[in-house]
């Protein structure tokens, strides 16, 4: 569940927030580990975990929630949270081994679902900055005791003395769902020598290359968000219009469809919200990079601290592993690629039925020669396609490829690198209703 749609008016808000709340994309999934904890806190955090949700009496509705296992997938918008006990050493023999330990706390979770309760759009930046909001947060949700002076006592440690064991640093660009799809029929045909075929998994709408270091994976958001997002969103907005109208309805009512009070009235602006983001979905290409545990210790010479990570470390890794794979298939991509632009050309000229046989009219003209493709078809017919394959701009000579326009869904010069003008940039507007952020306590300290 999502913490950002707690409904209720926003309450005023420092400068210094406002200007961290109008950031743009990069931080995604991260994972901390804090430095030891005392025995007393260590058991209260325990026992507050056991289950820890924040609910709306009164609806019924779940404003947050924290788990003590481990997060799903990239769709997870839980926080895993859990006092540890245990610790990977390396023993006498040079073997990690686990062992016992001081308590310690980890947790893991999606600043941006967070901060924004979607990662379709908006930007979070600002590594330290979050980090340091997120375990206030937590402190709050918690209600982790104070002395009488109102400093904190047996709190939980200052986020920068937190290591940082993972950190997601994704980029989202703008293009159309075909031109998505012909993306990744071009990266499917490559060959990664650095990669191995059972590591790089490909689907219709994502690659995904796992490593020690670093994981990539770059996908489609509008197949990820119908199937896994729509139901949580569609909660937590029903809930929002709720609360902004001061209404009581129970949200089982509104999901059963029951007619009465003022359900109608907001539904229909659930459902348009809803279809918003599938649209702003359905254009996304979303390019990921997970940095790991292993990385950061070989980058730092230890598990960096929040306070050592900058947004243009992150930011540096993140090109370094896209454009490393873009390079190794970048021959091949294109290749393809040319290919998907002689269909499209055929198909806008000829239509999809006359395009297919002149496709693989085409296909034998550059690979088997002009002359032997002459001997297989009857003279008429074979001077046909070939007068018609010149009329559309297409030509084979030489195994080569001349398109006179670009007709291809895919723009030629795109790459999902942070330099391509199709990176989004826009943020979170403050008038956004996905911008009705958790840190702003007052709602959420009312339902804890």
């Amino acid at each position: 569940m999502g913490f950002l749609i707690c409904g209720g008016v926003a309450p005023q808000i420092s400068p210094v927030y406002r200007i961290l709340r109008i950031s743009r994309m990069g931080i995604d999934t991260v994972k901390l580990r804090s430095p030891t904890i005392d025995e007393s806190l260590a058991d209260f955090l325990y026992n507050q975990t056991i289950l820890k949700t924040g609910v709306d009496l009164s609806t019924g509705e779940t404003l947050y929630a924290i788990t003590n296992g481990q997060l799903e997938g990239s769709w997870d918008s839980r926080i895993s949270f859990n006092v540890m006990r245990k610790d990977w050493v390396a023993g006498p023999s040079g073997r990690t081994e686990l062992v016992d330990c001081d308590p310690y706390i980890l947790v893991e979770t999606s600043l941006h679902k967070v901060f924004y309760g979607q990662n379709v759009f908006g930007q979070v930046e600002n590594f330290p900055g979050r980090c340091r909001l997120f375990i206030d947060l937590l402190g709050e949700l918690f209600r982790c005791p104070v002395d009488k002076f109102g400093d904190p006592q047996g709190a939980l440690p200052s986020a920068d003395r937190w290591e940082v064991r993972r950190v997601d640093w994704a980029e989202v660009f703008r293009l159309t769902p075909a031109a998505i799809g012909e993306f990744f029929r071009g990266i499917s045909h490559c060959k990664f020598p650095r990669r191995s075929a059972k590591s790089a998994k490909y689907g219709i709408n994502s690659v995904h290359f796992p490593g020690s270091f670093t994981t990539l994976r770059i996908y489609h958001k509008g197949p990820e968000f119908k199937e896994h997002e729509i139901p949580r969103v569609r909660k937590a907005l029903s809930f929002y219009y709720q609360r902004q109208r001061g209404e009581r309805l129970q949200v089982n009512d509104w999901f059963r469809g029951q007619e009465g009070g003022d359900v109608g009235n907001y539904r229909p602006q659930v459902e348009k919200r809803i279809k918003a983001l599938q649209r702003l979905a359905d254009n996304r290409l979303r390019a990921e990079v997970q940095i790991n545990a292993e990385k950061l210790m070989y980058d730092f010479g230890h598990f960096p601290l929040v306070s050592e990570i900058t947004d243009e470390y992150l930011k540096k890794i993140h090109d370094h592993e896209v454009f490393k794979l873009l390079r190794e298939g970048k021959t091949e991509m294109e290749t393809v690629r040319t290919h998907d632009q002689v269909k499209a050309r055929l198909n806008s000229i000829y239509g999809k039925r006359s395009a297919n046989g002149l496709f693989a009219f085409w296909l034998q003209m550059t690979t088997r020669g002009e002359d032997v493709v002459q001997t297989e078809y009857g003279r008429s017919q074979f001077y046909v396609n070939r007068r018609r394959l010149v009329d559309a701009g297409v030509s084979w000579l030489a195994s080569n490829v001349i398109i006179i326009a670009n007709e291809a869904a895919l723009p030629r010069d795109f790459a999902p690198l942070r330099t391509n003008a199709r990176l989004c940039r826009s943020p979170v507007s403050n008038h956004s209703l996905f911008n009705q952020c958790p840190v702003e306590w007052g709602q959420l300290r009312a339902a804890a």
